[in-house]
Parts: C-alpha cells; sequence; structure tokens
C-alpha cells in the first residue's frame, strides 16, 4: 500500500505526475519484426512529460531488465524520453510518455511513445547531421550505435521510438 501525505502541499502539486501502469495490450505489445512465441514478459508505464520523470522511469527499467542489459536500455530509454519531452506535445501541459519494455526471447525491446509532434510541420524522428556547433543532435545517434535495432512509426497521432537489444546469451 502506498501512502501518500495530502498535508504537504508540495505532495499534492505531484499526486497529478505521479506515473501509472498502462494495461493497454496494443500499447504494451512487442513490434513483431520477426516470428517469436507469443509468451513475453512486458511491462508499460505512463509517466507525465516531465523532465523529473526521467529518474521514476529509470527506477521502473532497473526493475524489470535483465542486468546484463541495464545500462544501455536505462541511458538509451533515457535518452528517448527526454527527446520526447522536448520534441514533442508530450512536453506540453498535461502530457505524458508511454514506455513498453518487452522481453523476448533472445532480446529486450522498449518502446517509446509520445503524443506526436508539438506542430503539424514537425519531423519524425531521425538521424541528423553532426553539427558541433548546434546543441543536441546526437542522442538518435547513440541510440543507432548502441542498439541491435531500431526504428520509428506513427499511429493514431503518436509517435513510436524503440529499440532492441539483443541478450549476450542470444548474440551468434
Amino acid at each position: 500500500m502506498i501512502h501518500i501525505n495530502l498535508n504537504k502541499s508540495h505532495m499534492t502539486d505531484m499526486l497529478g505526475s505521479l506515473p501509472q501502469r498502462v494495461t493497454d495490450a496494443e500499447v504494451r505489445a512487442p513490434i513483431a519484426l520477426v516470428r517469436s512465441p507469443s509468451h513475453h514478459l512486458n511491462h508499460a508505464l505512463r509517466v507525465p512529460g516531465l523532465p523529473e520523470q526521467a529518474r521514476a522511469l529509470r527506477d521502473h527499467l532497473t526493475a524489470v531488465v535483465p542486468r546484463a542489459v541495464a545500462d544501455t536500455v536505462l541511458t538509451l530509454a533515457s535518452e528517448l524520453f527526454n527527446n520526447a519531452v522536448t520534441h514533442s506535445r508530450s512536453g506540453g501541459e498535461g502530457g505524458e510518455v508511454v514506455v513498453a519494455v518487452n522481453r523476448l526471447s533472445d532480446r529486450i525491446q522498449v518502446k517509446v511513445v509520445d503524443q506526436g509532434p508539438r506542430d503539424r510541420n514537425g519531423s519524425s524522428p531521425h538521424l541528423r547531421q553532426i553539427d558541433l556547433g548546434r546543441e543536441g543532435g546526437l542522442g538518435l545517434r547513440l541510440v543507432d550505435a548502441e542498439a541491435s535495432r531500431w526504428g520509428t512509426f506513427h499511429d493514431g497521432g503518436r509517435t513510436t521510438v524503440w529499440f532492441e537489444l539483443d541478450l549476450p546469451c542470444a548474440r551468434a
């Protein structure tokens, strides 16, 4: 049981920004790249689109991903969460980001789902040319370098950026 002391004013402000477990089967389901067994462990968390929620996200991920890939999962998921907060409507007032983790037989898949671009002319997440004079723009390069596979897709106004990490025993 979780007890929240409502007598402290800063705690009442935080009530609307607590992470919530996601039960939507479509969001929790893995992206099917190849045929795999239908049994997999998955977890999904809906997090308010606030930069300070990155820690709650990392705490949740630490509890559900295998230790062998935890550092990489935490780094890449944090990067994608921060991108969602920075570049999508998820970072606006009342915005949310959903992060789903699927453990398949030979890999871990992480999906970060945001509420879509801030404006109609917003671009899809993509690798940018390296420009050392520009702040940012290297996060997806990190994902590209560290993930076994990654991609993006758009559905219902939402943007999903996903990555997979092969589990060490599954690598050939």
